[in-house]
Order: structure tokens, then sequence, then C-alpha cells
């Protein structure tokens, strides 16, 4: 066999080790990262609620400061939240505090809770990347028990908020629905909370959305009696039917790009509040 024969099968040997010894290596990253996950999750949904208010719901996990954690818009004009545990008893909260730019609030139950902390991350250093997971309750779920989403941290973005103040998110490649607002975003390998999530994407034209707000402003037509998020009786127009319709199919838009308050802020807004994180 000539030299230059030799050195190709070598070559070709090498590369299918080496191969082999890396799909290897991700296929174990890959089981240990569901073991992790499996390990982790009995004890995460004892920590995680269901945040109820009248005009909808959300989701909520317990801190060690023996308080629930959840979304600020979750809970904004609620003054009498609720929460739903995995097993279905219901406890009273109370708002304690609320941070509107951050969109963090923390609520304060009216009886003692019996269900594991969820702990915040210290380490801000994360790579784009890391695996992530949170549960909680996307609308349209009956269920008591908290669902599973599953993905990665994909960057992120900084945006003005409504108070004129510059915040930055996690951007997240997961499955993020109406109802998980609020809900603990958790790092596959630390099982430490590294967000709250936040909001998802579900882009609008403007000009999608000027027609929209057409519709809602349009009092004219047959009317219509019916029940709104919170039971009590509404009328609406044919137009503001069309655009209650219309906004409801956006909500259940998914393009598997979602937002989280970053674990950073948590602490901060805890610290304020002179809660040690």
């Amino acid at each position: 066999m000539k030299l230059a024969h030799i050195l190709v099968a070598v070559a070709v040997g090498i590369a299918t080790i080496t191969s082999w010894a890396t799909g290897t290596s991700a296929e174990a990253a890959t089981a240990q990262s569901v073991s992790n996950l499996a390990a982790k999750g009995h004890s995460i949904i004892r920590s995680v609620y269901r945040v109820v208010c009248p005009s909808g719901f959300g989701t909520g996990f317990f801190h060690k400061s023996g308080k629930i954690l959840t979304a600020y818009h979750v809970v904004q004009n609620c003054p009498n939240p609720m929460a739903q545990g995995f097993d279905g008893h219901v406890i009273s909260l109370v708002v304690q505090a609320a941070d509107e730019g951050l969109d963090i609030a923390l609520l304060s139950p009216m009886m003692p809770v019996d269900a594991p902390a969820l702990p915040i991350e210290n380490d801000d250093h994360l790579e784009v990347g890391t695996q992530v997971a949170t549960w909680g309750f996307p609308a349209g779920y009956p269920g008591e028990i908290p669902l599973l989403s599953v993905g990665y941290l994909s960057g992120q973005i900084v945006f003005q908020n409504q108070q004129g103040s510059n915040v930055d998110q996690w951007v997240v490649n997961a499955a993020f629905n109406s109802g998980n607002s609020g809900g603990p975003l958790i790092d596959i390998d630390t099982g430490a909370v590294i967000g709250i999530v936040d909001s998802k994407l579900a882009p609008i034209s403007p000009q999608a959305a000027s027609a929209i707000a057409a519709l809602e402003a349009n009092p004219s037509g047959l009317i219509y009696s019916g029940m709104g998020p919170d039971g009590k009786p509404i009328n609406a127009s044919e137009a503001q039917v069309v655009a209650i319709v219309l906004d409801e199919l956006r909500k259940q838009t998914q393009l598997v790009i979602g937002m989280a308050i970053r674990a950073q802020d948590i602490r901060s807004f805890l610290m304020a509040q002179k809660i040690d994180p």
C-alpha cells in the first residue's frame, strides 16, 4: 500500500472515531440534561402556582422569603389575587410590592405555604445556548399541575418600557404562551431561577394594529351580549366582536420565541424590598 493511501486511511479512521466520540458525548450530555430535568421537575411543580385574577390568570413561584414572585402585568388592577397549587389548594394573596417598569410583583400569601423555595441564580455570566425550562399554566389549559416547556437562551434584547427606562431581557427559544407569564425560567443544569417568563413574540404590523383599534372603537351596528374575562356581562357591537376574535387569534400565534426578566433584575427588586434574594 502506498504511503499516501495509508495516510488517507488513517485520516478517515481518525475522523470516524472523532465523529463517533463527539456524537456519543452530545448524546450523553442530552441524556444528562433529561435526567436533571426529570429529577428537578418533581420538586419544582410543588413550587409553581397558578395566579388567578378576575380578568385572567398567570403563573407564579415560591421564594424563600415565603412570598410568591410573578410578573406585574399578571396582577395589575387585581385587588384580590388567588394562587392555586398543584394539588388544588387555593391561597388568598396580597400584592406586597411591584415594579411596573421591570414587570415584577411580590405576593404575600394569607396563610403559610408548604412548598420548596426556588433559588434565584447569583451568576449573571450565562451563555447563549444554555438549556432552560419553565413550568406554568398556558391559556386554555385547565389542569392543576403546571406544564413543562423547554428551550434555550437565544440572546438578549434591550427595549424602552412605558416609563421611559431601558430594560434588558433574555430572549428564549421556547414555547411561551399567555398564562405562562410570571413563571420561573430555570437553568436545567443548576435548577436555579435565571429569569421570570414575561412575554412571547407575536408581531403585528402597524396597519393591522390600526385596523383592530378602529374596530374596537366602533360602537355602531348590531349589539351582542356576552361575558367578559371577569365573568361580568358585556355588550359589544359587531365590529367590536370581530376585534375581540382577531385579538384572541393573535394571542394564539406561536413563533416559539419569548422574553424573560433577568435574574439580576429579580435580585435588585427583592433587595429594594429589603428581602434577601
